[in-house]
């Protein structure tokens, strides 16, 4: 075999046999925490189809467990092992505002959540800006982690992570991959063929790296992006090949699924598929595996988990949402309907910070979740709802509702290029701006009040 095509043969392989850890199934709750200060951890999560605004905002002294709440499962002991309500800063009135300048709205909008840019930015989004630019994914095995339910396109209205240069990072929606891909190679292999494996693969990785720098010093500044694109891939490969023994232990290897994608017969697999995703996010967070991570959650449609709900919860429950505003009453029922999905997507995040909390790694752990639109039924990227849900070590003011809108008629909300900027500046990147568009305004500028304490709205 010719060296460029052992290369090749290498390179095709990593898909299936990065990493290799030592094998232990042990439960969430017996992993003891880092005996020195953990860093800190970003975590974005994106929610299907907007939300029931009315049964979404918490309710007076920061209510939201009242009967018919979709924020309910973070007040649910019961289900989630204690109560996260404390943890919950409620945002109201944040607008995907660079997407809308350019159109990237809609079901286009997941592109915006973390990159404050449109569909033509070339920014990285928030994720990969703090896991490569600011290096928090330095030092783990994988320098970040993006998982998905239902779907692994890369669309401008399938993915929440992009790379610098506008390149969509792929989401792993297969947890048996995303298992092999944290906690090593199959059972069998015998320990002396993986170190001759590790040392083969380092080899290859020298020759691939002396070729990707002569071909930079050759390249038009239009090809350069990409080639660092490559050189970091290399990298991330390189510590996976050289992380080799962690202390923490692997959990079962998951059952395998027939079907993974929506619309390909999937659906009846996806609560199962989440539940493994999440398990297995939150194992990589607490395993120091990874300290940055993305995961796109799936609808419902199709799925059949709620009889309240019709078979196509796209087409007869988002767009058929009919809101309440201050000259029409809106339809209650068209609500609780949308209400049912955003309270299932919220209860895998609840089931999340279950996980972290019982690992050890919920103080220093902030969850981000967001959606593409506010009211669906309008395809409206103004209004998403934002949730931070941080342990202490942030000095965020949780355990409160904080509102953005302003404007007639409160239509007016902040742009999240400024709560991009926050994030960034509490993982201490220094930034002024974040994202990319032709009005400066946008981009620069951040919420003073994240860390402020005001009373609860209603």
């Amino acid at each position: 075999m010719t060296a460029q095509r052992s290369r090749r043969a290498f390179l095709a392989a990593l898909g299936v046999s990065g990493g290799f850890l030592a094998w232990e199934t042990r439960g969430f709750a017996e992993l003891a925490p880092a005996a020195t200060p953990a860093p800190r951890r970003y975590i974005g999560v994106y929610t299907p189809h907007g939300r029931a605004h009315e049964l979404w905002q918490p309710r007076a002294g920061f209510d939201i467990a009242y009967a018919g709440s979709t924020l309910a499962p973070f007040d649910d002991a019961a289900n989630y092992g204690k109560s996260f309500r404390q943890h919950l800063l409620v945002l109201d009135g944040v607008d995907l505002s660079a997407g809308i300048e350019v159109g990237t709205t809609g079901h286009d909008g997941s592109r915006v959540i973390l990159t404050g840019s449109g569909a033509d930015g070339r920014n990285a989004s928030l994720d990969q800006f703090l896991a490569l630019e600011h290096g928090l994914g330095s030092e783990t095995s994988h320098t970040s982690l993006t998982l998905g339910v239902g779907s692994d396109s890369t669309e401008v209205g399938q993915n929440l992570s992009w790379s610098r240069g506008g390149t969509p990072v792929p989401k792993w929606i297969d947890p048996s991959r995303v298992h092999a891909e944290l906690f090593g190679a199959p059972l069998g292999v015998r320990q002396e063929e993986l170190l001759h494996e590790r040392r083969a693969g380092k080899s290859l990785l020298d020759r691939v790296r002396a070729d990707l720098a002569r071909l930079s010093r050759r390249a038009p500044a239009s090809e350069r992006t990409k080639l660092e694109q490559h050189a970091t891939a290399l990298r991330d490969i390189e510590k996976r090949l050289t992380h080799v023994e962690q202390s923490c232990a692997a959990p079962a290897a998951p059952p395998g699924f027939e079907k993974l994608r929506a619309f390909g017969g999937g659906e009846p697999y996806f609560d199962a598929i989440t539940d493994l995703q999440v398990d297995l996010l939150a194992r990589a967070i607490s395993c120091d595996l990874t300290r940055v991570a993305t995961l796109y959650l799936a609808d419902l449609t199709r799925s059949k988990l709620f009889v309240q709900l019709p078979e196509d919860v796209h087409q007869e429950v988002a767009h058929r949402y009919d809101a309440r505003d201050d000259v029409h009453a809106g339809t209650p029922h068209s609500w609780e309907q949308l209400a049912l999905q955003n309270r299932y997507s919220y209860g895998k995040v609840a089931r999340l910070l279950r996980r972290l909390d019982e690992a050890g790694a919920l103080d220093t752990t902030l969850v981000h979740t967001s959606s593409d639109m506010g009211d669906p039924a309008r395809h409206s990227s103004r209004q998403v709802p934002t949730l931070l849900i941080a342990g202490g070590a942030f000095g965020l003011a949780t355990g409160r509702y904080l509102d953005l809108r302003h404007g007639k008629n409160l239509q007016e909300g902040v742009p999240n290029n400024h709560l991009l900027v926050s994030l960034a500046r509490l993982y201490g990147a220094e930034v002024e701006r974040f994202g990319e568009s032709k009005n400066a305004s946008l981009l620069g500028g951040h919420l003073d009040d994240l860390a402020a304490r005001h009373s609860a709205a209603s």
